[in-house]
């Protein structure tokens, strides 16, 4: 008898235990909807979903995903609206998203950058009532180094906006506000820094500091994160969601100010990814969105709006580039203009371009160190340039497939530079590009020449003279822009040289 009622008692209890599984279990998923977005910290992406009826993030776990597509077959992009049931650790956050369990509500719709005034508001976080990291910086400074000295947008990060932008990106100088505040004591936040609950904390000191209304009348938000935090235990300069309004920036040379990381986290908001080079993401110093003090490359600066290419050159393939007979376009160093800044190679002759994975597009430009480049190292300064990107992401966007393609990671990586009456030849692409003789202030001459097999079926460097005048290179329509930039000196032109190889880059 005690034997029977010790087995019924034991099989209660199992029961008990299983139902308190499945009561855990239920307890821990969790509905919430709002925008896809991804955190760009230069390690590993960490997505989430922007709960836009609150502005609250809500990031998955580390090293999770949402599914690809949702219940219905739908494509789930960056940027999109969805509602979504997901397995949750005790922090709330996502541990496991099913396709079954996600539905798309509307798709992803990104704005470009080419007509962006930004309604800044910049929150400088101070913890130390909670007897942790204190701020030291102030509004004033804090004004000045985004808006110059005057704080009329004539100096500073908004000078430099407006240069690499061509004036497509400016501040609103009027609306622009810096506040301080204090938040509620949280450890996820500066024990952690836990990007989140920083921005969540700050966002509500903000709002009880210049009320709801005040600050949801502001198109972007910054956090200023008091110095001691950019090593440990943040780990990084500057933080962005990508897409969305957000950025974090460290007080320091490397985050608040330097200029180019600014940048760098403020296109991050409108889709953009970090630029490769040597098969390393962000190791090409050309470009802000890497590790350089420059504005964008030309691939960057065509997908934010603020360039376009020149006349025969937006997208030269097979049929406009016989074997052995090259074609010639005059590029504009990209500091003095975005308008017919680059050609854009489809190079269709090679059977791995309709492969998704291994298709490639080339943008190909002139970059000069001055204004805005002023700080373009050697291996990049008065140079042709020769970016490769994505060829199925870079095609859909153009094809105006937006809402699929706006925030896909194109993985734009700078392949190859050379210097005037000097070539480079691409195996890769079957392919020589020159660069040939300047033509005007900063204008170069660049010629492009495709082969079946090896590169000698295309004309070896030799001057340009020879170059302009052969039969094997047809002058494309150009039309030189006028601009704005004072006259230059025009660059002495030096004998040919080898293309660059590229060495490791150096963090600035």
């Amino acid at each position: 008898m005690t034997y029977w009622l010790l087995m019924a008692l034991m099989g209660a209890a199992c029961l008990q235990g299983q139902a308190s599984a499945q009561s855990a279990t239920a307890l821990q998923r969790r509905y919430v909807q709002g925008q896809l977005y991804v955190t760009t910290d230069h390690t590993n992406p960490e997505y989430g979903i922007l709960d836009i009826s609150n502005g609250k993030l809500n990031p998955f776990k580390r090293g999770v995903q949402p599914p690809k597509k949702d219940k219905d077959g739908n494509d789930l992009k960056l940027g999109a609206v969805v509602g979504l049931t997901c397995t949750t650790d005790t922090n709330g956050m996502c541990t496991y998203v099913a396709s079954t369990d996600t539905s798309l509500i509307s798709a992803a719709s990104i704005p470009t950058g080419a007509s962006v005034v930004s309604k800044l508001l910049a929150i400088i976080i101070d913890y130390s009532h909670c007897g942790s990291y204190a701020a030291t910086a102030t509004e004033a400074t804090v004004k000045s180094t985004y808006l110059g000295a005057a704080l009329d947008g004539t100096a500073g990060h908004a000078i430099a906006f407006e240069r690499c932008s061509y004036g497509k990106f400016t501040y609103d100088v009027t609306a622009f506000r810096v506040v301080t505040v204090q938040p509620t004591c949280d450890t996820n936040a500066y024990g952690s820094c836990t990007y989140n609950a920083i921005s969540g904390g700050a966002d509500t000191a903000a709002k009880a500091l210049i009320g709801d209304a005040a600050f949801a009348a502001f198109t972007h938000y910054t956090y200023i994160l008091p110095p001691g935090m950019e090593m440990s235990p943040c780990g990084w300069s500057g933080l962005a969601l990508l897409p969305g309004k957000q950025t974090w920036l460290q007080t320091s040379g490397g985050g608040l100010n330097r200029w180019a990381t600014v940048m760098q986290e403020s296109v991050h908001n409108y889709g953009l990814w970090h630029s490769w080079q040597l098969g390393r993401e962000y190791w090409d110093n050309s470009t802000a969105m890497g590790m350089g003090r420059a504005c964008l490359n030309v691939a960057e600066l065509s997908r934010m709006g603020w360039a376009s290419p020149a006349a025969g050159g937006a997208a030269v393939g097979q049929s406009a580039l016989p074997i052995a007979q090259g074609v010639t376009f005059n590029l504009p160093a990209t500091y003095l203009t975005g308008t017919g800044a680059y050609v854009r190679v489809t190079p269709n002759w090679l059977t791995s371009y309709t492969d998704v994975t291994l298709g490639k597009n080339l943008y190909i430009s002139v970059r000069v160190n001055k204004v805005g480049d002023s700080l373009l190292g050697s291996t990049y300064a008065n140079r042709v340039h020769v970016h490769s990107v994505v060829a199925d992401s870079d095609n859909g966007y153009i094809a105006g497939l937006t809402s699929t393609y706006s925030t896909s990671d194109r993985q734009i990586s700078n392949i190859a530079t050379t210097t005037s009456m000097s070539s480079v030849d691409l195996p890769d692409y079957k392919m020589v590009v020159y660069g040939g003789a300047w033509v005007g202030t900063d204008i170069m001459r660049v010629h492009i020449c495709r082969y079946s097999a090896s590169a000698a079926e295309c004309p070896s460097p030799i001057p340009e003279a020879s170059l302009a005048s052969s039969s094997a290179f047809a002058q494309a329509p150009v039309t030189v822009p006028s601009f704005a930039e004072a006259p230059c000196a025009s660059p002495t032109l030096s004998s040919p040289s080898v293309a660059t190889t590229f060495t490791s880059p150096t963090q600035p």
